[in-house]
Order: structure tokens, then C-alpha cells, then sequence
């Protein structure tokens, strides 16, 4: 089945969409998060993260500030 996923990045205020091909939603945000860390590598940070920057870590964002968006099957 083919997917459309999307992540979006709050901080820099960009939208990224990748088209994968996966049998479950699941499968196809993990193929998709790959494609996109590959195209769009974490900044280092050599500071220790703020307990308010943890807590969002721990409220769904991931470390390197994409989120997801929508999946949607195409």
C-alpha cells in the first residue's frame, strides 16, 4: 500500500512529505522518519536541554524537533 507521511518542525517552521510504500501506518511512519533523517540531519547541541525542553521531548516531540503530522493512505 502507499502512504503519505508528514512531519513538520515547529521551530523552523517547515513542512516535509514523503511518499513510502508500507503494508501498516506504523511501518510507514518508521520507513518515512528514516527518509527524513537522512535528508535532514539533528543539529548537535553541546548545552544541557532545559527541564521545559525535556518535558516536550517526553510530550511527543522527537529529539530532533520533528513531529508528526499526517499519514495518509494514498
Amino acid at each position: 500500500m502507499r502512504w503519505e507521511v508528514e512531519f513538520y518542525h515547529e521551530g523552523r517552521r517547515a513542512l516535509a512529505r514523503y511518499g513510502v510504500e508500507a503494508a501498516t501506518p506504523a511501518e510507514a511512519t518508521r520507513l518515512a522518519r528514516a527518509e527524513l533523517v537522512a535528508s535532514h540531519p539533528a543539529v548537535k547541541t553541546r548545552r544541557r536541554l532545559s527541564l521545559y525542553e525535556q518535558a516536550q521531548r517526553i510530550g511527543g516531540l522527537h529529539a530532533d524537533g520533528w513531529t508528526l503530522h499526517r499519514v495518509v493512505s494514498l
